[in-house]
Parts: structure tokens; C-alpha cells; sequence
């Protein structure tokens, strides 16, 4: 498997090494299969005894409590409130003219009166 994987990762590095079309700087580069790999070789597969997972998970079970504390109960959903009911729709037009009816003169002083 590791062989295999080992092979496919070499033969896809040199492929994106190689350019489909050379130009005059690859002279002076050198070829694609004298550069190191960069991706490391895959870990050797773990060699675990089947039967050490199946005693922790046992003894796991033995150090657990017998009966579990019940879970505390949620509190009961609180009531939402009603939507409110929006006003009128009106056209921008109509609210330009409320806004400056209403702020009119709070928008720039009056100018003083000549002398």
C-alpha cells in the first residue's frame, strides 16, 4: 500500500514539475527529477492489538457510575411577544416634507438682520 502511495505522490510531483511547454529559463533549472520531494513519506500503518481498544472501552465501563443523576429540566419556553403593528407606509416624499416641517428651523440659524 505504502509502495503503491509512494509511487502515485512521486509520478504527480514530477508531472506538476515538468512544464508542457519549455521556455529558454528552464535551461538553466534543474530537471524535475533531481529536486527533492517535498511531501514526506506516509507514517508506517499503526500495528495496535485489537484486543487492548476492547479492554479500555471494559474498563471504562466498570469505573462508571451504576445509575446517572437525572439531567436537570429546561426551563419552560418564555411567551413571545406580539408583533408590533407598523405604522402607515408612507412615500419618501411625504416624510421629507414631515422632516423638514418639524426641523425646519433647527437645521441653520437665521441670519442676522442687517444693520
Amino acid at each position: 500500500m505504502t509502495d503503491a502511495l509512494s509511487d502515485l505522490i512521486g509520478r504527480f510531483e514530477l508531472e506538476v514539475r515538468t512544464p508542457r511547454q519549455r521556455i529558454l529559463i528552464d535551461a538553466f533549472l534543474p530537471a524535475p527529477e533531481t529536486i527533492p520531494s517535498a511531501v514526506p513519506p506516509p507514517p508506517p500503518p499503526a500495528a495496535a492489538a485489537p484486543d487492548e481498544g476492547i479492554g479500555f472501552v471494559q474498563r471504562l465501563r466498570a469505573e462508571e457510575p451504576a445509575e446517572r443523576p437525572a439531567p436537570d429540566p429546561s426551563p419552560p419556553p418564555r411567551p413571545r411577544r406580539p408583533k408590533r403593528q407598523s405604522a402607515a407606509t408612507k412615500s419618501l416624499q411625504e416624510e421629507i416634507e414631515e422632516f423638514m416641517s418639524s426641523k425646519g428651523d433647527a437645521l441653520a440659524p437665521e441670519p442676522d438682520p442687517d444693520p
